[in-house]
């Protein structure tokens, strides 16, 4: 990870990163509920060890993305529908896509605008797209999309993430299902180091 997170963040985060099956687009439960009691009951003090938590809302995206990879997502809705800004906005949107409400993902989305991590995140996704050799067509469509437009687009992510989510013959092939819950994980990874390093300015 390219953060220095505090020890206790950090560990969380390893055994995110260390999950096996990636975190799914639409989770059914919560993937760890002792984890996500542990993260929920945490006042941000124990968060982040003691460290001078300087902007509470970047504290408070950091607790709720911790939640939303948990796949606690009521929980981490509860947080970031509260936190108006737009990296809030960004965990609210993420965490509506994951519900499934695309509609409302979107709104939410809509409200980020330009984020910081979107330059990494299309790169990224343009550097795992290049070492994947042979790609089933939806997949060659979506790296498509991606490699011919230089700004990420979120509303794309959240139409692919949709199209995953129907039923076997109208849905998306494994390899483009793979490859969105890669992206998720990595835009999981980056907007976490940006809550954190933020709210420790």
């Amino acid at each position: 990870m390219s953060q220095q997170y505090n020890t206790r963040i950090r560990d969380i985060i390893v055994k995110f990163q260390e999950r096996e099956p990636l975190a799914p687009l639409v989770p059914d439960s919560v993937w760890n509920q002792q984890l996500a009691n542990q993260i929920q009951n945490a006042s941000l003090g124990d968060l982040f060890d003691g460290l001078s938590v300087t902007n509470s809302g970047f504290g408070e995206c950091v607790q709720s993305g911790l939640l939303l990879w948990t796949d606690a997502l009521d929980v981490s809705h509860a947080i970031s529908q509260r936190i108006h800004t737009k990296t809030g906005s960004y965990w609210h949107g993420v965490m509506h896509r994951r519900e499934p409400d695309y509609s409302n993902s979107k709104y939410w989305l809509g409200r980020v605008g330009n984020h910081p991590i979107f330059p990494d995140l299309r790169q990224k996704s343009v550097d795992y797209l290049a070492t994947n050799g042979a790609k089933s067509e939806a997949l060659s469509d979506i790296a498509s999309t991606i490699e011919n437009n230089e700004d990420w687009d979120p509303f794309a992510f959240i139409d692919w993430c949709q199209v995953a989510g129907r039923s076997n013959d109208q849905g998306l092939p494994e390899d483009s299902v793979q490859f969105l819950q890669k992206l998720q994980t990595v835009e999981f990874e980056l907007l976490l180091d940006y809550s954190y390093r933020n709210a420790l300015v």
